[in-house]
């Protein structure tokens, strides 16, 4: 694996959609780059200096915590379509208790 001594700069080939205002239709430029912080990546529309940078770290955690709760509300869901389920199952069962008395 190739240390990262200098800055890696790429544009993307995907653009942006039509969300973005007046950036729409634009594609990123992506720059990774070591710096006292730690190594980092710049993200801006090409074409213009607006940017955003983040810390490498901070990615790779957000990226950990947004699969955990992916995790726990895909499980979430299933709970809650199971106590549904077995609601239904016992309202059926009271309304059948009903008709035979």
């Amino acid at each position: 694996m190739t240390p990262l001594n200098k800055p890696v700069v790429r544009k993307t080939r995907d653009t942006l959609g039509w969300g973005y205002g007046c950036d729409t239709g634009r594609s990123l430029v992506i720059k990774l780059d070591s710096s006292s912080d730690g190594d980092t990546l710049t993200i801006r529309p090409h074409g213009t200096r607006r940017s955003e940078t983040v810390r490498i770290e901070d990615i790779y955690h957000w990226a950990i915590r947004s699969r955990c709760l992916a995790k726990r509300l895909e499980k979430a869901r299933a709970t809650k379509a199971a106590k549904k389920l077995k609601g239904e199952a016992n309202e059926l069962k009271r309304r059948i208790n009903r008709i035979g008395k």
